[in-house]
Parts: C-alpha cells; sequence; structure tokens
C-alpha cells in the first residue's frame, strides 16, 4: 500500500508542475487552453475539476504515505480511510474558500455586451469624424475605457456624453446623449 500512497502522491505533484509551467508557458504565448470545469448544475458534496482530483490524489498520497511512515502499526484500512477524509476535507475547503469565490468574482466583474447598450459613457479621447477616439463608462461600480466611434461618423468631443449604441468588433458606437 505504501507504492499506492507514494504514486499517487508523486503523480499529483507531478501534475501539478506540469499544470504550472505549461499554463505559463502557454498563457505566455497566448493560448487559453481547455476550460475542463465539470459544473454540471449539481451540488454535490465532492465538487468534480481537474485542479480539486489533482489536489485530492496528491493530499491523499501524501497523508497515506505520511501516517504509513509514522504509525506503521495502525491497521491499512484505517489509514486509507483518515487519508481519503483528508482529501476530502482539503478539496471542500478549497473550492469553498479559494475556487468558488474566484469564479464568482471572475463571473461577475466583467459585464456581458447585452448590458452595455444604453449605457451611459464619456468621451475621453475626442472621436474624429470617420474615425476612433476613446470613451469611458462606469458598469457595477467598475470604471472602463474602450474605443468608440461615431454611429454616423460624427465628432465627438472630450468630455462630451453618449450613450452606447452597440459594439461590433469590439469597437463602442455611440451617439449623443440627448438630455
Amino acid at each position: 500500500m505504501l507504492t499506492v500512497f507514494q504514486v499517487c502522491f508523486f503523480i499529483g505533484i507531478g501534475l501539478m508542475l506540469i499544470s504550472l509551467i505549461f499554463g505559463n508557458l502557454f498563457e505566455a504565448i497566448g493560448i487559453d487552453g481547455l476550460d475542463l470545469d465539470f459544473n454540471i448544475g449539481l451540488n454535490l458534496f465532492i465538487p468534480f475539476s481537474p485542479i480539486l482530483l489533482i489536489l485530492f490524489v496528491t493530499v491523499f498520497g501524501g497523508v497515506g504515505w505520511l501516517i504509513l511512515d509514522i504509525f506503521p502499526a495502525l491497521e491499512m484500512l484505517f489509514i486509507v480511510l483518515i487519508a481519503l477524509a483528508t482529501g476530502i476535507l482539503i478539496c471542500t475547503l478549497m473550492n469553498l474558500f479559494i475556487i468558488a469565490p474566484l469564479k464568482k468574482a471572475q463571473n461577475t466583474s466583467t459585464p456581458d455586451v447585452e448590458e452595455l447598450i444604453g449605457i451611459q459613457a464619456n468621451v475621453t479621447e475626442t472621436i474624429m469624424e470617420g474615425g476612433f477616439g476613446e470613451i469611458s463608462y462606469v458598469v457595477n461600480g467598475n470604471s472602463y475605457t474602450s474605443p468608440a466611434k461615431g454611429i454616423h461618423g460624427e465628432r465627438f468631443k472630450v468630455g462630451q456624453k453618449v450613450v452606447i449604441c452597440w459594439i461590433k468588433d469590439y469597437v463602442f458606437y455611440v451617439s449623443l446623449l440627448d438630455i
């Protein structure tokens, strides 16, 4: 059983290192990768995601190996149960206090395109006639800036109030806000 614990521990550590190295390498060259979150809409006691599965294997192997090394006289079934319970506990805590809050913050911080239509904005860089400029707007208490163009190619001066009419290819098309 010692071999099983050691294999689990080293595979978990290896997968974490591979994820760290290749994740940063792919991010540096602009590859987002696959989102392998297996969120199927059910509230399960043990949440399933690749990160948590790797963490569980690592903790299970490490705790089992450690207990077997420190207390060799313990019954093997008892050691396996302690290792399983510790792995589940650590994964649950990790999901509850780290992963879930980060996902919630990620999902709520960036507004959807549909939310932006009709939002009031300020011109921060002059929008030239037939050209581009920049607007700033506030959504959910967060300030954003984006490239902008008049819907009819008109010119807008810095400080003018505009309204976002539509967004195409990351360019915000605006018209003058009638107050």
